[in-house]
């Protein structure tokens, strides 16, 4: 499960234009599970693909037998280049609530919480998709759900 992950959060309310990271996923054992922590890296929303603001690391969540987890991050704040929405900077607290697909190359679930800025908004009905990086000149292409859905390709 350890690796780099390309990072798609699809707000509900223009899911086809998620916020887009690099998300470096580690695993250790804890109280006879596993538990995992991820650094997150924004990337601008114009390329999907350049760096922009600072990482934020947050961790460790339990990860079920299942492969089932309940990760509550701390409050977040994105870049206004990495929000497709507003292009204002973005701070948010969510929940993500999620599985581990096997072979452990794809982890998708449901997005809950608020946005506190550049608008209040409840969150619940966002989603997340998370694809492994094999390559790391070439990002897999964004999806933006469980069923891999596309993203709106960038113009």
């Amino acid at each position: 499960m350890d690796g780099d992950f390309f990072f798609n959060l699809s707000v509900y309310l223009d899911p086809q234009a998620p916020i887009v990271f690099v998300a470096s996923l580690t695993t250790e054992a804890s109280d006879g599970g596993l538990s995992f922590s991820m650094t997150f890296q924004p990337l601008e929303s114009a390329d999907r693909r350049t760096p922009t603001g600072s990482p934020f690391d947050v961790g460790p969540y339990e990860l079920s037998e299942d492969g089932t987890f309940t990760a509550e991050l701390p409050t977040i704040v994105v870049p206004g280049n990495a929000n497709p929405f507003s292009g204002s900077e973005l701070e948010a607290t969510i929940t993500l609530a999620g599985t581990l697909c096997a072979p452990a190359d794809f982890v998708c679930g449901d997005v809950t919480g608020t946005a506190a800025r550049p608008v209040q908004l409840d969150l619940r009905g966002s989603t997340f998709a998370m694809d492994r990086i094999t390559d790391p000149s070439s990002y897999p292409a964004a999806v933006i759900n469980c069923k891999k859905d596309p993203a709106r390709p960038l113009p």
